[in-house]
């Protein structure tokens, strides 16, 4: 008779996780699903201090200001008043994103504010799915319309979804049509900063109709907000670009909010500068993975989903909304192990992944920030499974 060490059992067991099979994944999301919804509709009612929302109404209340000719007036005290006169005094979200954002919200400001709310999130939500649908290659979506992120975002009315699809749009079009692909990643110039390491990506993999095609739509929106709104609402952008980088260092939505490193450091009692030197020198760690693997072109959507774990590495102020665009590695990532097989630990990171926008809140309030952790966690995922690709 042989006796097996305890925890030489547990490792096996998280080795393989065949016990996260895809019907019980499927049937935990559905409950999960249900109980973020409920959550989200009993909030009026159970937590009235909450306000539903919120960030949407500073896209709503800027793209008004737009609307009837005032562009400029999004960045400032105007809109800060008009998200007051919405919300109650005291409630604030600044605009801080340059003027072709208020070409996609336009359309919003002819509706009120809830109908426009509930489509935005209902459409975003929508093309998100479509998206992740696609990387899938099939399967359920219930797993990532269940995503802790999305019940965020959807809280909220942040963009992030909006972000998520174009930038899953970008990683099923890449290969078979780059034209495509490059605007979707272009369209990215309404919150530049989740684009910021494309051009390295798509110059790197030699990708050149795809970066034509992006540069080519970033300037059209830069161009055709210029013309629709004028000159004077970039100004105001430019002049408020160093509020936003006072707001955001000096941690006003506060640092548990935050899921990158510079915040981690910040959240665990470290200085500005120490903050500031490890967030730098992990990005150029990260920065120079993605330009080696990149060069080695591992496919349209491997390089899509190590672009935006890399970018979630790079960026200092990366939100807990932002973290929804992790569904497009992780839906990449499934996919593989679906069609080559599973990965050691791969089923039971994706896991841990999964339910990390949930806990990183609480989590950083007692000084464990674990979403860098995860977002590091991730970027090795993606990273391994590139290494695993078959051969052409």
């Amino acid at each position: 008779m042989t006796f097996r060490n305890p925890s030489s059992q547990i490792l096996a067991a998280l080795r393989e996780s065949q016990w996260l099979t895809h019907d019980r994944v499927t049937a935990v999301t559905r409950v999960l699903l249900v109980l973020s919804v409920g959550s989200v509709a009993i909030i009026p009612w159970a937590a009235p201090t909450i306000n539903v929302g919120l960030d949407f109404g500073a896209f709503w209340t800027s793209a008004r200001f737009a609307l009837n000719g005032h562009a400029a007036q999004a960045y400032g005290e105007p809109e800060r008043i008009a998200l007051a006169a919405l919300f109650g005094p005291g409630n604030y979200a600044p605009f801080f994103y340059p003027p072709p954002a208020l070409l996609f919200l336009l359309p919003f400001a002819l509706l009120p504010f809830a109908t426009a709310v509930g489509i935005w999130v209902t459409a975003t939500g929508t093309a998100y799915a479509i998206a992740i649908r696609a990387i899938l290659k099939g399967g359920s979506i219930i797993p990532a319309i269940a995503f802790p992120a999305v019940a965020v975002c959807a809280l909220f009315g942040q963009n992030s979804l909006f972000s998520a699809a174009l930038l899953g749009g970008s990683a099923v079009t890449l290969d078979r049509y780059p034209v495509v692909a490059g605007v979707f990643i272009g369209a990215l110039v309404y919150k530049p900063q989740l684009a910021v390491l494309a051009p390295l990506v798509l110059l790197s993999a030699r990708r050149w109709r795809a970066f034509a095609s992006a540069s080519v739509t970033s300037l059209l929106l830069i161009a055709g907000s210029a013309v629709v709104f004028g000159i004077e609402p970039w100004r105001e952008f430019i002049r408020v670009v160093p509020e936003a980088g006072a707001w955001n260092v000096g941690g006003a939505p506060g640092f548990d909010k935050f899921a990158s490193l510079f915040a981690a450091i910040r959240v665990l009692g470290g200085s500005t500068g120490l903050a500031w030197s490890v967030q730098y020198m992990v990005a150029a760690m990260a920065i120079t993975a993605l330009v080696l693997i990149a060069w080695k072109r591992p496919g349209g959507r491997a390089e899509i989903a190590l672009l935006v774990a890399t970018t979630g590495l790079c960026l200092p102020f990366f939100g807990s909304y932002d973290m929804v665009l992790f569904a497009v590695p992780g839906a990449w990532l499934i996919s593989e192990a679906v069609e080559n097989g599973w990965l050691p630990y791969e089923r039971i990171m994706l896991a841990a992944l999964y339910i990390t926008p949930f806990l990183m809140i609480p989590a950083s309030a007692n000084d464990v920030p674990l979403a860098p952790i995860a977002i590091l966690a991730l970027t090795i995922l993606v990273i391994r499974r590139i290494r695993h690709l078959p051969r052409s």
